[in-house]
């Protein structure tokens, strides 16, 4: 496995560049928590989105192990099979 360093922005998770350093990492991390996200909602009269604003932005900064996309994919798999096969087992016990 390979450990990166990431950054999450409202919930969506970025790798960042390797070698990236920590002064560099607190900077972007701080240049994103000065934005604010907008808002959108639909102006059926005339077919335009309005925007305003919302709320802040939630950075995060992490290290996160890596594994490949196929061993992520079938771990994925198996342990949804397990799930459902004990989901259905209580379900049946419930009967």
């Amino acid at each position: 496995m390979k450990t990166v360093k990431t950054i999450s922005i409202n919930g969506n998770n970025f790798a960042l560049p390797e070698g990236m350093t920590a002064k560099d990492i607190q900077a972007l991390a701080g240049f994103l928590c000065a934005l604010s996200t907008l808002r959108h909602d639909y102006n059926y009269d005339t077919s335009e989105y309005l925007y305003s604003m919302a709320d802040g932005v939630q950075v995060q900064v992490a290290e996160r192990e890596l594994v490949s996309r196929e061993e992520a994919r079938t771990i994925e798999a198996d342990s949804r099979a397990r799930y459902k096969a004990k989901r259905a087992a209580e379900e049946a016990a419930e009967s």
